[in-house]
């Protein structure tokens, strides 16, 4: 009976807002269209920066000459020496260390080292990405678009916004 009583004060009520309003029904779809018009907008926005990043990086490995190995998340890399270690496996501490510079050059980080536990993610998505593909003692190139590194905020230091970065890994060493 109470349900009853809920359902039918429901239906009166939807009434009089019918009756109140006339033909100006309040809808919800207008913000909801405004809200996948931004969206649209912004996947767009963000489709022609990963267009210019990945512009930028094919000039890049051009001027370099290099034909680089795809990784899952869009990075790519060049084997520099295979290390004799065994492989570096998910979960493993991994001792990283490597230099960090924009697609023109410039220096970011000179000297690097991080500890870090392989598949966690705990730097960018492209290190630990390349780390499951290396072998400890490895040195490699790692190409790395925006959005697999430091993506659109950067890392609050060094690393400006939506910047693309190559990491030369310099030693890879189980911990």
């Amino acid at each position: 009976m109470k349900s009853h009583n809920i359902i039918l004060g429901l239906a009166l009520a939807a009434t009089a807002l019918v009756a109140a309003c006339g033909d100006r029904i309040p809808t919800i779809e207008l913000e909801s269209d405004k809200t996948a018009a931004v969206k649209e907008n912004m996947i767009n926005a963000n489709k022609v920066v990963i267009q210019s990043e990945a512009t930028q990086i094919d000039a890049y490995l051009q001027r370099r000459g290099w034909k680089p190995t795809p990784l899952r998340c869009g990075a790519c890399y060049l084997l520099d020496k295979k290390g004799n270690g065994g492989n570096v496996q998910p979960d493993d501490t991994a001792v990283v260390t490597y230099r960090l510079e924009a697609l023109d050059g410039t220096p970011i980080y000179r000297h690097q080292i991080d500890t870090l536990v392989v598949g966690r993610r705990e730097v960018t998505v492209a290190l630990d990405d390349v780390l499951e593909q290396l072998t400890y003692g490895s040195t490699a190139w790692l190409i790395a678009p925006s959005n697999t590194a430091y993506g659109v905020v950067g890392d609050g230091d060094r690393v400006a916004s939506r910047t693309p970065i190559i990491y030369h890994i310099q030693e890879i060493k189980k911990k």
